[in-house]
């Protein structure tokens, strides 16, 4: 005998006519359902103003599914709300650039073996590539820079195959 029916397990509650709610966004029209300037903007706002979940949002866009919302969300709209105004923000994101660059001299260092410092790694190469005048990067056809490429000069050319 067939036991009773799954319970259903209900989501949030509907917040859209609520007071202080915007208004939902008319349903999207034609094959293509393209997002508005206005669609976008009340995405991102319902997302990080009002903080509702994706169910919720997606009550506001008839026609489209919390997923679709999320994904434009998270793929076009939330790397354009993200502004550098905290120095901390800003001194992390140096700190890390210049571990990253030391991290990479040091894997310079290895390759180089024969107990090279990444230090000294870094100073021969930057005194390779001005001698060179490559401290700034040049605009040469591509014909050329193929043949640099395949001709290394014959003293402290520094040859990198990917």
């Amino acid at each position: 005998m067939p036991g009773p029916p799954p319970a259903k397990i209900a989501g949030p509650p509907s917040v859209v006519g609520l007071e202080g709610m915007p208004d939902p966004a008319p349903r999207a029209r034609g094959p293509k359902l393209k997002f508005t300037p206005e669609n976008d903007q009340l995405l991102v706002d319902l997302k990080e103003k009002k903080i509702l979940t994706w169910k919720q949002i997606a009550d506001f866009f008839p026609g489209r599914s919390s997923g679709t919302l999320q994904v434009r969300y998270c793929t076009k709209l939330k790397a354009k709300t993200t502004v550098w105004n905290d120095e901390l923000q800003v001194q992390k994101l140096r700190t890390a650039m210049s571990e990253y660059e030391n991290d990479t001299w040091r894997i310079i260092a290895t390759k180089v073996g024969n107990g090279f410092s990444p230090a000294s790694c870094k100073d021969k190469a930057s005194k390779l590539l001005e001698l060179e005048g490559l401290d700034e990067p040049q605009a040469d056809d591509e014909e050329d820079q193929a043949e640099e490429q395949d001709e290394p000069e014959e003293y402290g050319a520094i040859e990198i195959r990917t």
